[in-house]
């Protein structure tokens, strides 16, 4: 058994080694904490920024990366979407030959970076101001009834195509599978989904911080709500003295492991304090309890859960609904990790049945692959990335 005193303070250290900057002598660190179109400049890449609205007002920023070459063949966009308490930032942080979003770029593709509502870069409202309780009153289910069809649009109507090839990593795998269920007519705009560690139907947590803090969520939620503390982790330059030292570094590493899945030997320590530096980007605690409410369901995948009274107001019906996921028609390929300690391989294969389309359910070769190696370990190219350009090419 864990001692509940130790896991309700690991969490707290877990936040202030999150957005620690990297060695100071690790310029892209800096440069991404700055701003991370300029890291994707440094490296000889375009990029563009591109500002949308969504249906109830929320201004997200959608950064493109152009092919590389100008002599390519013109290939279907690529829409990258992050995780929670993650940004674009994911998909550039390791340079090129490392990273996902540099590897599309090089192939000719021209490659889209979603910033999710409440994320670093998209933290504005028509209406309401960020530090008000209202705008972070949304879960990962407005970002799949809102976000996402809003982002697609602005990419399609952007380069001239009918459909995309879309590419998420957790959470945003979540979010794809609640706007094919209450907006399916976004599946006839989907080419390919491929799900990285998809973060749906989930029942087991091997993470015992991750496993506390589900447990506890209301109540966590609750003490949130009497502080008016209304951003999940948000980025902040205090935290970010914690991972320099050999010690603390290895004390980050040990929690890390704890929470993702322990991969030491494919955990390059620049990548991983680069990363730090940028983690986490804030949230609402909602999509954090919504995910709770969804494990204590025994993994039913199902709309928010406002309580009876609020269920009956909104959904006339005392329980959420479910999301209907044989509403996702699009054909979709899954890879999960097996030392994944957020997204159990059981549950990613149960969930996989329930998809008509479903291409394939495939584990990552490597047997220690845990929950951010999709974006972090060293060998991800050899293991993942290379399989998955071979994919789109077959597609597109």
């Amino acid at each position: 058994m864990y001692n509940t005193s130790w896991w309700l303070i690991v969490p707290l250290i877990f936040t202030a080694a999150g957005i620690q900057s990297s060695q100071r002598d690790d310029e892209d660190a800096e440069l991404l904490v700055n701003f991370q179109p300029k890291l994707i400049v440094k490296y000889g890449y375009k990029v563009e920024d591109h500002t949308v609205i969504t249906e109830d007002g929320y201004v997200l920023k959608v950064f493109q990366m152009p092919p590389r070459q100008r002599s390519c063949i013109k290939k279907k966009p690529v829409l990258l979407v992050h995780g929670l308490l993650s940004s674009s930032a994911d998909y550039v942080f390791g340079g090129p030959n490392s990273s996902l979003a540099y590897l599309l770029a090089d192939n000719c593709y021209d490659v889209w970076l979603a910033n999710m509502r409440g994320s670093r870069y998209s933290r504005e409202h028509l209406r309401l101001p960020v530090q008000s309780k209202e705008y972070w009153d949304f879960s990962w289910h407005e970002m799949g009834q809102y976000d996402l069809p809003a982002i697609i649009d602005l990419v399609l109507n952007a380069t001239n195509f009918n459909k995309l090839f879309y590419i998420g990593h957790s959470q945003g795998v979540t979010e794809y599978f609640v706007m094919a269920s209450v907006r399916p007519e976004y599946n006839n705009k989907i080419a390919l989904m491929t799900g990285l560690s998809p973060a749906v139907a989930q029942t087991r947590f091997r993470s015992p911080i991750l496993s506390f803090a589900c447990n506890y969520a209301y109540t966590i939620k609750k003490t949130l709500d009497f502080y008016k503390i209304y951003e999940f982790l948000p980025q902040s330059k205090l935290y970010r003295l914690f991972c320099q030292t050999t010690a603390l570094y290895d004390l980050c590493l040990q929690i890390y492991g704890l929470i993702f899945g322990p991969h030491p030997e494919e955990t390059d320590r620049t990548l991983l304090l680069r990363y730090l530096a940028n983690f986490p980007q804030g949230s609402s605690f909602n999509q954090l309890l919504h995910y709770a409410q969804v494990a204590a369901s025994g993994g039913r995948f199902q709309w928010f859960d406002y309580g009876r009274k609020g269920n009956l107001e909104k959904y006339r019906s005392s329980e959420p609904p479910a999301y209907n996921l044989t509403a996702s028609t699009a054909p979709v390929l899954i890879y999960y990790g097996l030392n994944d300690w957020m997204v159990h391989p059981k549950d990613v294969q149960k969930f996989s049945t329930m998809l008509p389309n479903l291409i394939a359910a495939i584990p990552v070769a490597d047997q220690n692959f845990n929950h951010m190696d999709f974006v972090l370990a060293k060998n991800v190219r050899k293991v993942l990335y290379d399989k998955m350009l071979l994919m789109l090419d077959k597609y597109n």
